[in-house]
């Protein structure tokens, strides 16, 4: 099946070759052209991507010695930026006692599920953990649970969510162009979708996206013996799984009362509600779990990639009652909750619950904020800054009125940010949209200097596309 233009490995040696980066990196880039999958994200996040080999904190530096300010983050694993000395010690120290006992307890793995259920307060702390190593086996995991506990197929979804890349999960991200690489095959089943709400574009019938008006849907949709997820006046839906943000598709930060409805709805029709904060939790947002803005009480909690404080670490947080349906062994997993990683688990929740951390990362970014306003006075193109925290999203229009989508805009921007040492992802419905994903800790200076060469990346884009058809 044919899902877009066919790289080869000439074509990424092309690439190579014209990327801003020195002899030393472009050649380690050859080489993992020549062995590695050409399926690969870093393929497709850049032309050609930079080979790192050191990080300090939120500066990352590839094989020429050049330094990139990390405005990625490992996509918000990274959130204490690299090399942290406390969750270096915690790595180490581990490493010199215990690295690795199967999918069994250990006292780090039995010492972070108890903090993880004192920190979600689901029913008051009855609840119970499940580990895994992955955001994805995570949600597959939480899936698996609220199918076998109600004994209903059918799980809701927002269009625009990422819920991971597995075949148990791929069904459920709707993400452009991601299924068609799963196919033939079936990308899943017993999966529907709702849109889901974004202040700038409500009522423009964006892909996925729209106003709160998509909730009204979704609860008529439910209603009724004409459902198309019931079955007679059975209504064959197990679970709502949610993101509190909408991370992948670009950092958009919906109403408030998104998740309230949600959880209303679930209320109403006997529903379960998973709130996926694989992305947005553990202090993205200024709180330490993204749904505590719309006050809400979720029923499980899949958490991961900050968890493991740069190792692979997920973790899901249910109701006890979801979790003790199953027989043993009815879940397992090789590196479920491995030691080491619990280590570093352990290490971020006592970072996370430093006094006055959520308030700094609040105050960062109210700093970002301030300077991306500053931008976007002489900036039309940039239309709406979405933010929380230091969960922020810059969307670009080449027609502010017509909100026109500016994706060549975008592409210019991170090109231009490239060269400067930048590193930026992009994102968006209509591939528009840039998030900016620091570490929670980045220091003032580097929230400057990224701010300085972001205008300088926007000044030199907007000579490049400007006058063209966007």
């Amino acid at each position: 099946m044919s899902v877009g233009a066919k790289v080869t490995e000439a074509d990424l040696f092309a690439r190579i070759e014209a990327a801003p980066f020195g002899e030393k990196t472009k050649a380690l880039a050859r080489r993992a052209a020549q062995v590695e999958s050409i399926g690969g994200v870093a393929w497709g996040l850049f032309p050609a991507t930079p080979v790192m080999v050191r990080g300090s904190g939120s500066l990352l530096y590839d094989a020429d010695g050049k330094e990139y300010i990390d405005l990625l983050s490992g996509f918000s694993v990274s959130n204490f930026g690299n090399c942290h000395e406390k969750l270096t010690e915690a790595i180490r120290g581990q490493a010199g006692e215990l690295t690795h006992f199967f999918d069994f307890p250990h006292p780090g793995r039995i010492r972070l599920a108890e903090r993880l259920v004192s920190l979600t307060a689901i029913r008051g702390g009855r609840a119970r953990v499940l580990f895994g190593t992955t955001g994805s086996d995570g949600i597959e995991s939480a899936v698996r649970a609220v199918r076998y506990f109600t004994g209903k197929p059918y799980i809701l979804t927002a269009l625009g969510d990422y819920h991971g890349a597995t075949f148990g999960t791929i069904g459920l991200t709707s993400r452009a162009g991601m299924n068609a690489t799963y196919l033939p095959g079936g990308a899943g089943n017993a999966v529907g979708f709702f849109g889901f709400p974004h202040a700038y574009r409500a009522g423009l019938s964006a892909y996925g996206c729209s106003g709160m008006e998509a909730l009204a849907e979704l609860d008529r949709n439910l209603s009724g013996g004409f459902s198309p997820y019931a079955d007679g006046s059975t209504l064959n839906v197990a679970a709502i799984l949610a993101e509190p943000f909408q991370s992948s598709t670009g950092y958009y930060v919906p109403p408030r009362d998104y998740l309230r409805e949600l959880r209303r709805i679930c209320d109403k029709y006997g529903l379960l509600l998973i709130v996926d904060e694989v992305q947005t939790g553990l202090g993205r947002s200024g709180k330490l779990w993204a749904h505590e803005h719309s006050e809400i009480e979720p029923d499980i909690l899949v958490t991961s990639k900050t968890l493991g404080g740069g190792l692979p670490l997920s973790a899901v947080v249910a109701r006890a009652e979801i979790l003790e349906q199953w027989i043993p062994t009815a879940h397992i997993n090789t590196q479920a909750g491995n030691a080491v990683a619990c280590a570093a688990g352990n290490a971020v929740l006592d970072m996370l619950e430093a006094p006055g951390f959520f308030e700094e990362v609040k105050r960062r970014g109210e700093r970002f904020k301030k300077g991306l306003d500053a931008i976007a006075a002489g900036h039309p193109g940039l239309g709406y800054i979405d933010n929380e925290g230091l969960y922020l999203g810059l969307e670009f229009v080449s027609d502010p009125v017509k909100k026109t989508p500016a994706p060549e805009a975008v592409a210019a921007i991170r090109a231009e940010g490239l060269k400067r040492g930048l590193l930026l992802d992009h994102g968006g419905y209509y591939g528009n949209r840039i998030p900016l994903i620091p570490a929670l800790n980045i220091p003032d200076e580097l929230i400057d200097r990224t701010l300085s060469i972001l205008k300088e990346s926007m000044d030199e884009a907007w000579k490049k596309v400007k006058g063209k058809t966007i």
